[in-house]
């Protein structure tokens, strides 16, 4: 779930100044966090799993303390939503990871090709050293407190950066973590431009990045300077394709709660709809209704998020500035708020090529709509962009199903609903070529943060073992053993 921020947010200053971190704070721990996992390279089941719980508890005891940050961030947060995709998302994660603790770290058996008999291979999932975790600002608690999770759990020590557009979130959970962890296993730090540089530029065992596509770059070459591999969970303009058969209502219901969750600021979110032509209207109608539904009383209030700040407010409103200019309808779903920072879940109608809505970042419940009478239009259209990093399908028609899904390479799909799959987990996330690279959650991100440590251990009875049938010196019968190697698995 990603936030956006311009590229040149690394090299041209943000609207929140630097905390006064020290020049040599972040590389002081870095070294004291290699310093220790190199004095114990593999934590037990047991250690990993206190700090797993020691971790849960500090959110589920100061939930309360973080959603009020939250909300002084965002100057409305709704509480319901930072308490569903914050505390209990982040809850959530860590009562996954303690529960398959023990099976991710067990040993898993593979295969050994008969001539190696009796020999017995395996996979140790290994611990890399010292993990960092860039975290963006949209879920700037969950989307720290879930990587870092899985980091723990495979028994590395792990330092992590938030973002400097949630100050009070970022001191609220750096204080918490002082209290209750070393910073040679666990240390958060805040700040701005030149914190994000330093951090980046550290040569960490592995780095996670969660962001825009842009900034995900600049992040991939500061890594690559340090060979240090990366997971980059970044942002992709998410299609909704709803079939020619399926309930508009229960669409548009969906459909709007996955675009006005958080205001929009969801990497995830839906980013724009493409439906049967005939079918405009209807939708538009069921579209309207679900956001009333949702907020009978409008959006100036704390049930409805606020956008991030007033920058980006007024980037998401030249959006439709621009596609009223061109013609294109806007129709705002709910009364337009006069709390600052709100815009309320619109609707863009058949913007033209020319909108910048078409090719940018939207990052707010702005929402256009497509229409297609031909599904292979509706794909080659949705195909004209890069991989997004969702997609959503909405058809009771397992054929058409399969072929859209088929048919356009996403980082994840989610068929008949939105942003549920993100929650899933068991289920890999990530995006694909332009949206992302790597995956975590699940088994997936212990192994993210893991090394594949491949071990063959031979266990021959007496002296005999088959590999001995090729030593030297090479007979005929070496020969003959080769040539039956060729033809065996």
């Amino acid at each position: 779930m990603s936030s956006q921020q311009p590229a040149q947010a690394l090299d041209q200053g943000t609207m929140i100044e630097d905390s006064k971190i020290s020049h040599n704070e972040m590389g002081d721990v870095f070294q004291k966090q290699k310093s220790g996992f190199d004095q114990e390279r593999f934590i037990s089941y047991q250690d990993r799993m206190a700090n797993l719980k020691k971790l849960y508890r500090l959110i589920d005891g100061h939930s309360q303390e973080l959603t009020d940050a939250l909300n002084s961030d965002f100057g409305c947060r709704s509480r319901h939503e930072t308490e569903l995709a914050e505390i209990i998302g982040s809850l959530s994660s860590i009562r996954y990871l303690m529960k398959n603790l023990k099976r991710f770290m067990k040993p898993k058996n593979r295969s050994t090709s008969i001539w190696f008999m009796p020999a017995k291979g395996q996979v140790m999932l290994q611990p890399l050293g010292v993990i960092g975790v860039m975290a963006p600002w949209n879920y700037s608690l969950h989307l720290t407190i879930a990587p870092m999770a899985a980091g723990l759990a495979a028994g590395n020590r792990v330092m992590a950066k938030m973002s400097e557009l949630t100050p009070n979130t970022a001191i609220t959970l750096k204080g918490l973590i002082e209290k209750a962890f070393s910073q040679d296993t666990l240390a958060i730090f805040d700040g701005g431009v030149d914190a994000a540089k330093q951090f980046s530029n550290l040569p960490f065992d592995h780095l996670l990045f969660t962001g825009s596509t842009s900034v995900g770059k600049i992040i991939a070459q500061a890594a690559a300077k340090n060979l240090t591999p990366v997971t980059l969970e970044l942002s992709g303009k998410s299609p909704v394709v709803i079939g020619k058969n399926y309930n508009i209502e229960e669409a548009a219901k969906r459909i709007i709660w996955g675009k006005s969750f958080n205001a929009g600021q969801t990497c995830v979110a839906p980013d724009y709809v493409l439906l049967p032509k005939d079918k405009l209207i209807e939708f538009t109608r069921a579209a309207r209704a679900a956001a009333n539904q949702y907020f009978p009383n409008g959006v100036d209030n704390g049930d409805y998020s606020s956008i991030i700040n007033s920058h980006h407010c007024e980037r998401i409103q030249s959006l439709l500035d621009d596609a009223q200019e061109q013609g294109v309808e806007v129709l705002a779903l709910t009364d337009k708020p006069t709390t600052k920072n709100k815009i309320p879940p619109t609707l863009v109608l058949e913007p033209n090529e020319n909108c910048r809505i078409i090719n940018e970042e939207i990052f707010g419940p702005v929402l256009p709509v497509f229409t297609y009478e031909n599904l292979d239009d509706a794909l080659q259209q949705i195909n004209h962009h890069r991989d997004p990093l969702a997609l959503y399908v909405f058809s009771s028609v397992k054929d058409e199903v399969e072929y859209i899904t088929h048919h356009v390479r996403a980082g994840n799909v989610a068929v008949n609903d939105t942003l549920l799959q993100y929650i899933q987990n068991d289920l890999p996330f990530g995006g694909v070529g332009n949206s992302g690279m790597g995956k975590y959650h699940g088994i997936e991100g212990f192994e993210t943060f893991s090394s594949k440590q491949a071990t063959l251990t031979q266990r021959g009875i007496g002296n005999f073992t088959s590999i001995k049938l090729l030593y030297p010196p090479y007979t005929g019968f070496s020969r003959f053993m080769m040539k039956l190697l060729r033809l065996l698995p």
